[in-house]
């Protein structure tokens, strides 16, 4: 009995994340991956098959939309199962096919993110037999800061991507923000001299009605915008729109100075109000709400979910709890669920807060006690800072806001409702949502290191392995340690490349004295000049910057010029010889060390 058990857990398909249940058929069969595979709908729901349409493209195949062959793969969400909620599924294994079942078509999707792993780690088969899954926990999410740092639709797609991997489900963009350290920049003194940095340290990615907020070096368009939310929803994940107010709030204060709060900042430096809005004015609400209410009423903001912000407000706790009730009360009303960051423990006060209804990220002990918000009435999802936040800087630190969460920590330690200094049975499980993990790029304009999405990739694809590990069944791998889970984030393969771009191409150029800016390559990414719109020098556009190298074409001669990039290494030859040295990048050039370049494709 010993060895037949053994032997059914050998077995077992290894997938991140781990399989609830699995039992083996009689025999050891497997189901193998044919020429004529197809991923049959019987049913021809819409949503089921969008997400069959993803599955197919990574099978290399097509979808059926009717009755199954044999030898298909087979997408069901009538299961009728209770056990399974939302998000489980049933996998029915033989040599003839497969059937994937859940309640719902995000179920059934769930299923194929199974399937197409041990596809990959298999040669396309599977071994015969049943599983059933389900995961622990409603939301399994990651946060991404594109407020202070600019990254491409590409970057955002292939996190996506990733994220759906290993059904994670809710991805949190922090659309908004600004550069911590204001009081840095040369010559700053006061809140009112932030306003006269140009350019400002302060970004709002997305494209906006109010003129001067959007951001000029990179934003997204609401097209761009509603593109994204369809591609991720065909992926089984819900993006979830961030604007940050009342602090974190440059962007808003620069098109509306006379909004900016004018009370004390305690400890802080004056140079924080530039990041503040004035609760108090009678103007700032509706300034507020009317942004929000733009992308809510077009549409852009479609999903249920909207972000209101909330951290770090220096200013008198009544203001803010007034100002964060009414923002609850607004986004209610326009028929979304609101979610804000947790700070009603360090903003105590008289004035109170419905959290009925709403989403509140646990991000800070001392901001925010997860026992106190529920007791508001609010759903809370485990984000505690100490665990789940990474500010990459590229100097390997780990855990505490290192350039890199913890993550064999987490793997070994964490689960959602593990809050420090708290008891588990002191948490209502039936308000937990569930976790995440941020990126927070604190890092940024003044102090931007050059690290690029292409450089974050790796890590996002790791630590989204584990969290997505210990959010859906809250507990490691049964058969796997950390360094064995690494080893099975390689052997699942992975839906995008998360490798350092290396390559090298050569153009032959012949410049004109009177030639403006010339482009020789241009892609999301990266744009290649022959003649830079910075100073006239070869250069390149990586993400949001601008770098040129020392290097002007001669006029009216014909060049061979070769860009050569490598690991965090970008060179220029001209006729075979190097030239240009290291590139520069226009605004705050001595803080990049990072020179990755993505292909410009």
């Amino acid at each position: 009995m010993l060895f037949m058990a053994a032997a059914v857990m050998a077995a077992k398909p290894e997938v991140i994340p781990e399989l609830k249940t699995w039992t083996d058929a009689p025999s050891a069969a497997v189901y193998t991956v044919g020429k004529g595979t197809q991923i049959a709908v019987p049913s021809g729901d819409k949503a089921l098959l969008a997400h069959a349409g993803v599955f197919a493209q990574e099978l290399g195949t097509s979808v059926r939309n009717g009755s199954a062959q044999p030898g298909d793969i087979v997408l069901k969400a009538d299961a009728n199962d209770a056990t399974l909620g939302d998000e489980g599924y049933t996998l029915d294994v033989t040599q003839d096919g497969i059937t994937v079942r859940a309640n719902t078509p995000l179920g059934a999707f769930w299923g194929t993110r199974s399937l197409i792993q041990v596809f990959r780690a298999k040669n396309n088969t599977f071994p015969c037999g049943t599983a059933k899954d389900w995961p622990n926990h409603e939301i399994r999410g990651f946060m991404f800061d594109v407020g202070r740092k600019a990254f491409t639709m590409t970057t955002i797609r292939q996190i996506v991507e990733l994220m759906s991997y290993y059904k994670m489900n809710d991805f949190q963009l922090h659309l908004s923000d600004n550069y911590i350290w204001l009081h840095n920049f040369p010559g700053v003194k006061t809140a009112q001299d932030v306003l006269k940095i140009d350019p400002t340290p302060g970004g709002f990615r997305l494209e906006s009605k109010v003129p001067g907020l959007t951001s000029t070096d990179m934003s997204y368009t609401k097209q761009d915008y509603r593109d994204l939310v369809t591609f991720a929803d065909a992926r089984g994940v819900t993006i979830i729109p961030e604007i940050d107010v009342p602090g974190h709030a440059l962007p808003l204060v620069k098109v509306r100075p006379d909004l900016m709060y004018t009370g004390s900042v305690g400890g802080k430096h004056d140079c924080e109000r530039a990041a503040m809005l004035d609760l108090k004015n009678p103007e700032t609400f509706p300034f507020v709400t009317s942004i929000f209410d733009e992308y809510i009423d077009d549409g852009t903001f479609s999903g249920e979910v909207v972000h209101i912000g909330t951290d770090e407000y220096y200013g008198d706790a009544e203001s803010y709890r007034a100002f964060a009730d009414r923002m609850l009360k607004h986004i209610h009303a326009k028929g979304k669920t609101p979610r804000l960051w947790g700070s009603l423990s360090a903003k105590r006060g008289q004035t109170p807060v419905e959290g009925k209804g709403s989403q509140v990220n646990i991000w800070s002990m001392g901001w925010q006690n997860p026992v106190e918000a529920i007791k508001l009435g609010f759903d809370i999802i485990n984000i505690v800072d100490v665990h789940t936040y990474s500010v990459p800087s590229g100097n390997g630190s780990v855990g505490g806001y290192g350039d890199d969460i913890n993550a064999n920590w987490l793997y070994d330690n964490w689960t959602p409702i593990a809050f420090p200094g708290t008891k588990p049975e002191q948490i209502d499980r039936s308000k937990l949502l569930g976790g995440a993990w941020a990126i927070w790029n604190d890092n940024s304009f003044l102090t931007d290191p050059g690290l690029c999405g292409r450089d974050l990739l790796p890590r996002i694809q790791k630590n989204c392995a584990v969290i997505a590990q210990k959010t859906w069944n809250e507990s490691r791998m049964s058969t796997r340690d950390y360094q064995g889970f690494l080893k099975l984030i390689q052997e699942v393969g992975t839906p995008v490349d998360v490798t350092i771009p290396t390559w090298e191409k050569t153009w032959t150029v012949t410049c004109n004295p009177l030639d403006g800016t010339r482009v020789l390559a241009e892609g999301d990414e990266t744009t290649v000049y022959a003649v830079s719109p910075v100073n006239g020098k070869v250069g390149f556009r990586r993400e949001a910057s601008q770098y040129t190298f020392d290097y002007t074409l001669p006029a009216g001669k014909t060049v061979n010029l070769t860009i050569k990039a490598s690991e965090r290494k970008v060179e220029l030859f001209a006729d075979g010889q190097p030239v240009g040295g290291v590139p520069t990048r226009q605004f705050w050039p001595d803080s990049c060390k990072f020179f990755t370049l993505p292909k410009p494709e």
